[in-house]
């Protein structure tokens, strides 16, 4: 499996797993607490991940404020980089890409929830 390809599993695994523990634990699914802040700090290795690997495909120097803004601040940077390694058209085609992905995400932790209910 590409390097890339296996970021993103692990980020649809973390997406699923972490909120079916945290229904199974505690009953609710509550985006701002504990198992949540736990989900996002984990949901940054893979994102940061994918973004290593890229950067090195594409021979793309970054500097220290690209690489804290991928941690930092993802939902900026990433359509920065995006546009800055593809140009402006590829680049905003990556950022609506991305963008599927969040949402995917977003669904995979709809079921993460649906089988932590179902396991409590």
């Amino acid at each position: 499996m590409a390097p890339k390809t296996a970021a993103l599993v692990v980020l649809g695994v973390v997406s699923v797993a972490s909120p079916a523990v945290e229904m199974a634990a505690t009953g609710k699914v509550d985006p701002f607490g504990p198992f949540g802040l736990a989900d996002a700090l984990l949901s940054l290795a893979p994102i940061f991940w994918w973004y290593h690997v890229d950067k090195q495909e594409r021979s793309y120097r970054a500097g220290p404020l690209m690489n804290v803004g991928m941690v930092a601040l993802v939902i900026v940077a990433m359509p920065i980089y995006f546009v800055r390694t593809r140009g402006w058209k590829h680049g905003a085609i990556s950022s609506a890409l991305a963008l599927a992905v969040f949402g995917a995400t977003l669904a995979l932790g709809e079921l993460g929830e649906w089988i932590g209910a179902w396991f409590r």
